[in-house]
């Protein structure tokens, strides 16, 4: 699939380095079209543009040994002050939409922590966070008040890692989007980020080590084709909470099919749906943008698939798929039906040059989407990965339409079995058991 490059955010980066280390004027970002086709009775935010969005990690950018960060950033989306989401309507969902949609109590997850890896140096993490939550009404996150930690992938503030070169910059999209969406779902939470020094395999997983020193809930955005990472016997089987993105490639043989991590038996493997809302009722159906041709080509669908290298973990019960089957559990991740994010190097548009809001989702929303909702429950200490979902999920929503291959793009089903690519009652591989409806399943 091509998809657009993500110049222009090395042109906000740039611009937003030389406002942090010089006094000299900062050069001038060039806007972008600014189009408003939000619809606030269904949370559709449809595309106007060919190139209304990106994958702030492309697929062709990646090096052999490397991850991928699975956010997806819409550029097309301006305000609309109608005070609907506590934060700016018109760009994606806040705090009270994902609440209202998933039957969350955000007074829970006191006392919890939410650990989230990522790659690379976030220079304006901590500022960008201060201004998201101020925004959305949510007490102050900082590093002052001992919300929020940030260190390096050994586990120490000093140094960071380095900013990420140029064709990785999409992971500061990713970062500003794991830290926002754990504080929309549960405020009440602490958050620690461990920055990897770069996206290769090494760093990262050494990154999640350091992390699960730190935090029983561990969230990861990212990964790779299982047939790359292999398999990983590393990761604590018990006691913690590994959750990990399906990928946005779809389940069809071009490019779809398991991901790793999210496909080892330790993880909580989240796919993707496109969370709608009308009539006062949310609905969900698989993700599945690969027929929308409006993202510099394709806009992604939720990953799924049957392993071809993790044997069978014993709790699970599907019978079709011998070896391990993913996704386990499912959230909001459309394009479509973004996030809304703040961070700096979010460039404004032609009407609004400084507005630095973005519609952002992916499975990597969905992703720290559920890792914030297993610290609303506050029980992460006694999972072991997926089985309890598997065993205990009366109180999910089943997810029954939808399938995450489309043929001209995506090829057909990477696997034999149908429901690994077909929605359907009870199990299937795009959607897992289905999504949150409450956290008593977590």
């Amino acid at each position: 699939m091509a998809h657009r490059s993500i110049g222009f955010l090395a042109v906000a980066l740039t611009v937003t380095m030389a406002a942090c280390s010089s006094s000299s004027p900062v050069p001038s970002v060039p806007s972008l079209p600014s189009v408003l086709h939000a619809s606030a009775e269904s949370g559709l935010y449809p595309m106007a543009t060919s190139d209304a969005a990106y994958p702030a990690c492309p697929a062709q950018t990646r090096k052999r040994g490397e991850l991928r960060c699975f956010a997806w950033v819409r550029r097309d989306l301006h305000p609309l002050d109608d005070g609907r989401h506590g934060v700016p309507g018109g760009v994606g969902y806040g705090p009270r939409d994902l609440a209202s949609a998933y039957g969350l109590d955000q007074s829970q997850g006191v006392g919890q922590t939410v650990a989230i890896v990522d790659a690379y140096r976030y220079y304006t993490a901590v500022s960008d966070l201060i201004s998201y939550r101020k925004a959305a009404g949510l007490p102050p996150c900082t590093i002052t008040n001992g919300c929020l930690r940030i260190v390096n992938q050994e586990g120490v503030r000093n140094p960071l890692p380095p900013l990420a070169p140029p064709y990785q910059m999409g992971w500061l999209i990713e970062q500003a989007l794991d830290l926002e969406v754990v504080s929309a779902v549960c405020p009440r939470c602490k958050i620690i980020l461990v920055e990897a020094n770069t996206s290769a395999f090494s760093d990262l997983l050494s990154a999640v080590h350091t992390a699960l020193k730190l935090s029983r809930i561990v969230s990861m955005s990212f990964g790779a084709p299982e047939k790359e990472a292999g398999r990983l016997s590393l990761l604590p089987a018990s006691g913690y909470a590994l959750v990990a993105s399906a990928g946005d490639s779809g389940g069809g043989l071009r490019g779809g099919g398991p991901s790793a991590p999210c496909v080892w038996t330790s993880i909580i493997c989240v796919g993707g749906t496109m969370l709608t809302h009308k009539a006062n009722k949310w609905t969900s159906v698989v993700w599945n943008d690969e027929q929308v041709n409006e993202c510099g080509g394709p806009c992604g669908a939720t990953g799924s698939g049957c392993s071809l290298v993790v044997a069978k973990p014993s709790w699970q019960h599907d019978a079709g798929c011998a070896m391990r089957s993913e996704a386990d559990i499912s959230a909001d991740a459309s394009i479509r039906t973004p996030f809304a994010v703040y961070s700096s190097v979010i460039p404004g548009t032609a009407t609004h040059p400084g507005f630095h809001w973005g519609g952002v989702a992916g499975t990597s929303l969905a992703a720290p989407m559920i890792a914030a909702m297993i610290g609303l429950a506050g029980n992460a200490y006694h999972l072991h990965g997926a089985q309890e979902i598997w065993e205990n999920h009366e109180s999910l929503t089943s997810v029954e339409v939808g399938t995450n291959v489309y043929l001209p793009v995506t090829g057909a089903c990477a696997s034999s079995v149908r429901y690994i690519c077909i929605a359907r009652q009870g199990y299937d591989g795009p959607a897992g058991w289905g999504s949150p409806s409450g956290t008593s399943d977590l």
